[in-house]
């Protein structure tokens, strides 16, 4: 890691690829002023963090951060969850004193979390400035989930008093009312905008340039089971994680040499879960977008009200692994005229925050 300059640190949650996409445009960003370091530390892999962040970002090892046990992408294991997070908080003061230390020792002008609680607190342990920037919080999620157990008194209260210290918790939309928290500020979507490539995708995959194109992934969470696509008159799927291919009018997405932004970005539309990037930049590419209930995931109403608004957007009433209620879905979504894109104007707010609490403004 190079030395001399203070870098600007981004701790990242690996629970899926979402919050690294959050941040990514905002360290694009910042990553335009040759004179800032930036390092992300993350449990996710260091090709990964820099296909999504850009080669010029450094890499350091990730702080513990206990987030949500998944079973497939959207079914919480709730049991393993409490443990890991019981596990965390029986040395608190203890991981506290030493990520303190380690942050520390590289000198950052500013800690950036998304959204690792530890993180903060030790970047607060230190007297390091930090900024939260996150749609959701742990806090919110453990309670919903863990709330009833005997140690989460404790564990949350832990948890909140981390958020609050931050300088500033942003909020880019949409996201959860985190109405505990004083040091909220809400600002607009931060999203990647991707290139339409659709012409090379069809060359390349030989599609038919007549078809729809049609997404299907599934945010970067290990799946329990595949996607059974529908088939369906004009459309030809591009198979992301957890989806099911082997057929004509299915193709594999992972075999085009192209970033998944610009996948999306060529798409007529997207199916996915209830989750912050994918639904953000669907509107910010303006793609259209099917998703499905997911009622007990805390982020779920400010996300389908959001989409709403902003995307042309279906829901499949019986889930993503109906094939009936998906084609429903994606059939009214193609037939809806394609919405303009949304700006992703939190980016710039973000950045022009970071800038100003890290001295550089």
């Amino acid at each position: 890691m190079s030395g001399g300059r203070q870098p600007v640190v981004f701790d990242v949650s690996g629970h899926g690829f979402g919050h690294l996409a959050q941040v990514a445009a905002v360290i694009r960003a910042l990553a335009q002023d040759s004179a800032l370091r930036i390092v992300v530390r993350s449990a996710l892999p260091r090709d990964v963090i820099r296909g999504f962040a850009g080669a010029a970002i450094e890499t350091d090892t990730a702080p513990p951060d206990v987030t949500m046990v998944m079973h497939g992408p959207s079914t919480v294991d709730v049991a393993a969850t409490a443990a890991r997070y019981r596990g965390l908080h029986a040395d608190w003061d203890g991981h506290v004193a030493r990520e303190a230390a380690r942050l520390a020792a590289l000198k950052p002008a500013l800690l950036v979390a998304n959204i690792p609680y530890l993180s903060l607190a030790a970047a607060h342990h230190a007297g390091i400035p930090a900024i939260a920037l996150c749609s959701i919080n742990w806090f919110d999620m453990y309670g919903a989930y863990c709330g009833g157990e005997p140690e989460a008194p404790a564990v949350l209260s832990a948890m909140e008093e981390a958020y609050r210290r931050a300088d500033v918790f942003l909020q880019p939309a949409p996201h959860m009312p985190m109405t505990n928290l004083p040091n909220r500020r809400a600002i607009g979507p931060t999203g990647r905008v991707g290139r339409n490539r659709r012409d090379h995708i069809c060359r390349t995959l030989g599609i038919a340039p007549d078809k729809r194109l049609v997404l299907a992934t599934l945010g970067g969470i290990a799946v329990d089971k595949p996607l059974t696509l529908p088939a369906m008159a004009g459309v030809h799927w591009l198979a992301g994680n957890g989806t099911a291919a082997g057929r004509t009018d299915v193709s594999d997405s992972g075999l085009l040499a192209m970033r998944f932004i610009d996948i999306l970005a060529s798409a007529d539309a997207v199916l996915s879960k209830v989750g912050y990037s994918t639904f953000v930049e669907a509107a910010c590419n303006g793609v259209g977008l099917v998703s499905a209930p997911r009622e007990d995931w805390p982020e779920t109403g400010v996300s389908l009200q959001w989409a709403a608004q902003n995307t042309n957007f279906a829901e499949a009433e019986n889930g993503l692994y109906d094939p009936t209620s998906v084609a429903e879905a994606i059939t009214k979504v193609l037939s809806a005229p394609r919405r303009p894109p949304v700006e992703p104007s939190g980016i710039v707010e973000a950045a022009a925050c970071i800038r100003r609490a890290a001295g550089l403004a």
